[in-house]
């Protein structure tokens, strides 16, 4: 069984610096402590759009991440995992940005419709997406996340056939090249578009094909980081190894961020 003490690390967190979130840094930090976290991965949004004041942001975002945050944020005894959330469609492929992003030593992309037409895009459009971040990313984040509303709906809302045939061929591209796939906290708290279902569906897969996870909050206010109620419901009713969750496991935590 998979307890919250078993758990050192919260692998998807949002700051202010995402302009949708309402936290910051050090208080994110706080709330991680206090919830038993030994690490946590800021996961702002990358927003290297070509404006200056953005790419400013960014940079010295990145320059900040693990080369001075960490001499502050040691002292709450909680080390920053240097990150940024990446958009499916928007840097799926190397883009000339990758001095900066390279530095980045956890780098998780999905499937956001804000960076797709969503009128258009099919299910072949997003798996080639997937299959073409496979070089530079490192986890595929909440892949159950906003099927149901691309091409118009076509594809339905909660889970059937399509949703199930697609979130399989994701799961077996992950295992086959050593992506992380990532148990979302706020999927299942939120279940936008019955996105709760794809993801308990999908968990099963991973489990047959014993899939390395990691589990993220998705914490976009402090008060969720660390909090994985629901994730760790879920893993415990498909009995998942603890070995195969990243968070879990902090060997296999070190070697895969190259910590040690």
């Amino acid at each position: 069984m998979i307890k919250q003490s078993d758990i050192f690390a919260d692998m998807h967190t949002h700051t202010i610096f995402s302009l949708h979130a309402y936290s910051t840094l050090e208080e994110n930090l706080r709330v991680a402590k206090e919830r038993g976290m030994k690490y946590i991965a800021v996961t702002d949004h990358y927003y290297q759009d070509g404006t200056e004041n953005n790419k400013k942001n960014e940079n010295t975002r990145i320059q900040y991440m693990e080369e001075r945050i960490n001499a502050f944020s040691n002292i709450l005894g909680v080390q920053v995992i240097s990150s940024a959330e990446f958009n499916l469609g928007q840097y799926a492929e190397r883009s000339k940005y990758w001095n900066k992003i390279s530095k980045l030593r956890y780098r998780p992309i999905g499937l956001h419709s804000f960076a797709n037409d969503r009128a258009t895009l099919l299910y072949d459009d997003v798996y080639r997406m997937f299959e073409d971040s496979l070089r530079d990313y490192t986890t595929f984040v909440h892949i159950e996340r906003e099927l149901g509303a691309i091409n118009h709906k076509k594809y339905g809302e909660g889970l059937n056939n399509s949703h199930a045939k697609f979130l399989d061929s994701i799961v077996k591209m992950a295992v086959e090249n050593d992506i992380l796939l990532e148990v979302n906290e706020s999927t299942l708290v939120t279940n936008n578009g019955g996105s709760a279902d794809r993801l308990k569906y999908w968990i099963h897969t991973a489990r047959n094909m014993d899939a390395l996870i990691v589990l993220g909050s998705d914490a976009h206010f402090s008060l969720e980081v660390g909090n994985f109620e629901n994730s760790i419901k879920l893993l415990n009713e498909v009995n998942y190894p603890k070995d195969l969750i990243l968070n879990c496991n902090e060997e296999l935590f070190k070697k895969k961020l190259m910590l040690v």
